[in-house]
């Protein structure tokens, strides 16, 4: 069992095999694509209702960002919610922290209602400010969660040895083993007689008539009413690759020496900002803390991310050991919300996606949106978060800006070739863009000397692709397509490999 790098996360233990059972079944209400937390509790819901399921998951159960998420279950979002008042009015607002609210009790109640044991438990977040000058930014904050109903106050203490101006206490959080959870969901949904299939990549689908088919690489055909792309970002050639920026943020996990005195989460308000939260392993406590994001391939040392971690750490917190680092990738929308609903003109064909960094919530929040769709069923947060919704001045001045950024990378990393290394600059177990016969080239040195060559373009939409010096893959700086050193494909939105040369 693997995650999508090198670095193995904390929850990877609870990794459990997953034994295909051959079906001759072709034909399905709905067709879900992913094993992911978005995946499987969306199947979940469905399934519950008597709809039967299909989910088709590329690797392995957890592979993607479920198995590298920091696992927070919030009810406010990195979008703050004043600023999301400012952008969609305070009914809108008011919307989404009603929903927010309601996603660790439905968390706890699959947990409960299905025996699964994943360290669920309830706590406070405190959010604080470092510096003189974020204390306006937080007392904005905590004004905005007073106005819509979100338990909060302002505290002179929290549960971490860590030096602070102003923090303010949220009520209302949880937090869970996320591998532990949806490995429980899994089981469930497949007693209810839902299918799954892992190690199944789809290489094409079409849409005609009212009926989804999917093919795979096997070239075996799956038939739906329904499809729901809940890959992250949903593949190909589409407008969700340019309305979402890929991010990539860092975590550890550092082994106490005696349990805390409270169980508690907490961030500061940097940006990109630290955060951390404790957890229980069996009869062992971790401290999780997460930060130094970047947009994905970018940073040119990702093992600089995790030493700046390991750093702050250290300054900050005490420790007996850093057990466990990894990192894994997110999507920032360009107004602030995900796009959860039916792709626009498609309306039996369902993405999610642009969670930010608010996986565990959003995940949720879909598995309740999606099915209601379906069934033709009112859903007030589903107008808010639709994919067909135009919030044009609120996102243009981002959206531009990262593509800007896009068009940035596709030109500069074509026109710069002479400055990059040869074959014979290459070290044991890095890999760069070099030139081999007039041409860029994805080249990898592994641990035994021998050579990977690739070719340098990300077939999503030909950007160059750069490489993540701590996970050992090949990341596109554009849309987040990543891929191995062999050049398998292990994220969309790209839809295959990198050519081998």
């Amino acid at each position: 069992m693997k995650r999508d790098g090198t670095n193995k996360s904390i929850w990877e233990n609870e990794m459990f095999p997953h034994q295909n059972i051959h079906t001759q079944q072709k034909n399905f209400q709905t067709i879900i694509v992913g094993g992911g937390i978005t995946g499987i509790s969306v199947a979940y819901e469905l399934q519950k209702q008597a709809h039967q399921c299909l989910i088709l998951e590329q690797e392995n159960i957890g592979f993607g960002t479920t198995g590298g998420t920091t696992a927070h279950i919030n009810n406010f979002f990195d979008e703050s919610y004043d600023r999301l008042i400012s952008k969609f009015g305070e009914d809108k607002a008011q919307t989404i922290a009603d929903h927010a609210k309601s996603v660790p009790a439905i968390i706890r109640k699959n947990a409960e209602e299905n025996n699964i044991s994943c360290d669920f438990d309830e706590c406070s977040f405190y959010l604080f400010s470092a510096e003189k000058k974020q204390d306006k930014e937080l007392q904005k904050i905590l004004d905005a969660h007073q106005k819509l109903d979100i338990p909060s106050r302002s505290v002179t203490e929290i549960p971490f040895e860590i030096t602070f101006r102003s923090a303010i206490e949220i009520d209302g959080q949880a937090q869970f083993h996320p591998l532990k959870y949806i490995n429980g969901l899994l089981k469930a949904f497949k007693k209810l007689g839902g299918t799954v299939l892992t190690q199944t990549r789809i290489t094409k689908h079409e849409n005609e008539n009212g009926k989804v088919a999917v093919q795979t690489e096997n070239g075996t055909e799956y038939t739906a009413q329904n499809l729901i792309w809940a890959t992250h970002i949903p593949p190909g050639i589409t407008r969700f690759s340019m309305l979402n920026a890929p991010y990539r943020s860092y975590a550890l996990a550092a082994k106490l020496e005696k349990a805390p005195e409270k169980l508690g989460q907490a961030a500061d308000l940097y940006d990109p900002y630290h955060y951390f939260r404790y957890h229980q392993i069996g009869d062992v406590f971790y401290l999780i803390i997460g930060g130094f994001d970047h947009k994905t391939g970018h940073e040119k040392d990702t093992e600089k991310p995790f030493e700046e971690l390991v750093r702050y750490a250290e300054e900050n917190f005490g420790f007996i050991e850093i057990a466990e680092k990894w990192s894994a990738q997110y999507y920032v929308p360009s107004d602030g919300l995900p796009y959860i609903g039916a792709m626009p003109g498609e309306e039996n064909v369902f993405i999610t996606t642009g969670y930010n960094g608010n996986g565990m919530t959003w995940a949720t929040l879909a598995a309740q949106i999606i099915p209601d769709l379906i069934r033709k069923k009112d859903n007030e947060l589903a107008d808010i978060v639709s994919p067909s919704r135009v919030e044009l001045l609120e996102s243009a001045k981002e959206f531009v800006k990262e593509n800007i950024d896009v068009a940035y990378h596709f030109i500069k990393d074509r026109f710069t070739a002479e400055k990059k290394p040869e074959l014979d600059d290459l070290k044991t177990g890095d890999g760069k863009i070099i030139v081999h016969d007039g041409k860029n080239v994805a080249a990898y040195r592994d641990e035994t000397g021998n050579l990977k060559l690739l070719r340098a373009d990300c077939p999503h939409m030909g950007c160059t692709v750069a490489f993540n010096t701590s996970e050992k893959t090949w990341d596109c700086p554009c849309h987040g397509s990543r891929f191995d050193t062999d050049g398998n494909l292990l994220t969309s939105p790209a839809m295959e490999g990198l050519k081998k040369i």
